[in-house]
């Protein structure tokens, strides 16, 4: 079982082999590409913990130059395969620091989707990601990161274990414990199929925008907009999610 919750290739092992059936349908896909699309100008696109491809393989076949970072080897590998025009630049590299990784290389837009931010840390390591990312954007550049509002942590169970998927061939649950010395969410997915377990670590911390809006500050970047999704819908206080435009300057 993987217990190091600061590797960051850890989720990576974990979810390579199932993302793509598991996740098929989850997220608006659709609706991301086609902002990031207008957001970009036809500027090159960096994407953060690229993953399998949802979005980097989609925004290449418009057009736009494409780089994929993740510091799995197994997400960039079924990229790979799902790329199969070759649209796509994928790079190996952890994104808490990655701007060695991509020398003299700038970006009109580095996005940033579904929660893949609040895989870091804690609010440093997310102010060292953001910094990295200031260092590669072009002048007019911008970060768009897509995460959920987390919820009151008094409304939080400690420990909860909850079904995920049942499917004639495995049942799949989901174990989660809130570590309320570092303000993390730590789960795991259990797997059972043909009387074996497997299970698959993952945890996020708990950063809200308000303290995105402070890590983002701290290095010279600034909220522009802020929506509750992908097709610009007003985010208020009921919203579960939020996609947030950072740009440098006041």
């Amino acid at each position: 079982m993987d217990t190091d919750r600061t590797d960051p290739t850890r989720y990576g092992r974990s979810f390579a082999d199932v993302y793509d059936d598991w996740y098929a349908g989850a997220f608006d896909t659709d609706g991301a590409v086609a902002t990031i699309v207008e957001l970009a100008h036809g500027a090159p696109v960096l994407e953060l913990g690229a993953g399998t491809g949802r979005l980097a393989i989609p925004l290449a076949t418009t057009g736009l130059e494409v780089v994929a970072l993740d510091a799995s080897i197994e997400m960039l590998d079924r990229l790979r395969a799902n790329d199969r025009a070759g649209l796509v630049e994928p790079v190996v590299a952890d994104m808490s620091s990655f701007a060695g990784a991509l020398p003299d290389r700038r970006f009109g837009v580095v996005v940033c989707a579904f929660n893949t931010i609040l895989n870091l840390a804690d609010d440093a390591a997310i102010a060292a990601c953001l910094a990295d990312v200031a260092a590669v954007l072009q002048p007019d550049g911008i970060v768009v990161i897509e995460a959920i509002v987390p919820a009151d942590p008094a409304d939080v169970p400690i420990r909860s274990l909850t079904p995920a998927q049942v499917r004639t061939e495995a049942v799949v649950f989901v174990e989660t414990n809130v570590d309320t010395t570092t303000g993390r969410l730590e789960g795991r997915h259990v797997e059972i199929a043909a009387g074996a377990v497997r299970t698959r670590p993952w945890s996020i911390v708990l950063c809200g925008p308000d303290r995105l809006d402070a890590a983002a500050a701290s290095v010279g970047l600034h909220r522009r907009h802020r929506w509750q999704d992908w097709n610009r819908q007003p985010f208020d206080d009921e919203s579960t999610m939020h996609v947030s435009i950072y740009a440098a300057g006041p």
